[in-house]
């Protein structure tokens, strides 16, 4: 019996939402296939070079975005070729994922994703070149952030008619599974 209360007033306690909890008023959801879309089709990456008397091209493969719990990664393959031989490496790279509050603007930034590209000739290992994938996104993918469907709003007071202002009180932008979430709060102001 005393378990079971003591159980029911924990659970109470523990329920009950602290005052300066704050509702997300508006909440965007940008889930990483949005984000692996646009990487499919952007066009071929490739390039080419020579290393130890070997020539060679590469092309960029599967290239996606996969988003954890606080962490965002990159992954695709490369694929060389030579007159000989074709090799695939994978590609692991970290994302980084901001908001401008003042733009309203989430940027998705491809930052470091290295990839050696070698191979085994007689019994010798040859490093045809490292390739740094990220620095071929230089550009930022930029998607609009949420936002109110108005920024002021006519409304009549007590008073007269006066405007009412709305604007972004706080944002929380943050990575969890298979997405990128920003949520908002909202602050009514009266204009002048």
């Amino acid at each position: 019996m005393k378990l079971t209360f003591l159980f029911i007033l924990f659970t109470f306690l523990f329920s009950i939402e602290p005052k300066d909890f704050q509702y997300d008023h508006i909440s965007l959801i940008i889930h990483e296939e949005l984000i692996n879309d646009f990487f499919s089709n952007i066009g071929e990456i490739k390039g080419s070079g020579e290393a130890a008397y070997i020539d060679y091209s590469w092309y960029l493969l599967n290239p996606r975005v996969e988003i954890e719990n606080d962490d965002a990664f990159f992954f695709a393959e490369v694929r060389a070729i030579t007159n000989n031989f074709r090799i695939t490496r994978d590609v692991k790279g970290k994302v980084i994922v901001t908001y401008d509050e003042e733009s309203n603007i989430i940027e998705v930034k491809i930052d470091k994703a290295n990839v050696i590209l070698d191979v085994d000739v007689f019994g010798k290992n040859f490093v045809l070149t490292e390739i740094d994938i990220g620095s071929y996104f230089k550009k930022t993918l930029k998607l609009n952030g949420p936002s109110s469907l108005n920024n002021e709003i006519n409304y009549q007071l007590p008073n007269g008619e006066s405007k009412i202002m709305i604007v972004n009180k706080t944002y929380n932008l943050k990575l969890v599974k298979d997405a990128i979430k920003l949520s908002t709060t909202l602050q009514f102001e009266l204009k002048e």
